[in-house]
């Protein structure tokens, strides 16, 4: 399977759109956009491919499940910020 640049694209896009409502939720951020974008395709990534969840009728982009992407981003920005407050140095 080869992906073309336009599907890349998309998929970056997609990711950093999900990222940025994850933000918004979890109210963690701001990471820049380079981390909102890692933080889409990792939660994508975990989503699809690991847990290999798709929400029925969720609409797709470009081969990436929009809702289903928005879901993963919320957990793993949920998880980026448990685990992170879990290692602040306590005074």
């Amino acid at each position: 399977m080869t992906i073309s640049l336009i599907d890349l694209l998309i998929y970056l896009v997609i990711a950093a759109i999900a990222a940025i409502i994850a933000e918004r939720i979890v109210g963690a951020g701001p990471y820049g956009i380079i981390g909102t974008i890692i933080l889409g395709v990792v939660g994508i990534f975990v989503m699809v491919n690991l847990l290999h969840f798709v929400i029925p009728g969720d609409p797709v982009i470009g081969g990436v499940p929009i809702l289903t992407a928005i879901l993963g981003a919320i957990i793993v920005d949920a998880l980026y910020l448990a685990v992170m407050r879990g290692t602040r140095r306590r005074l």
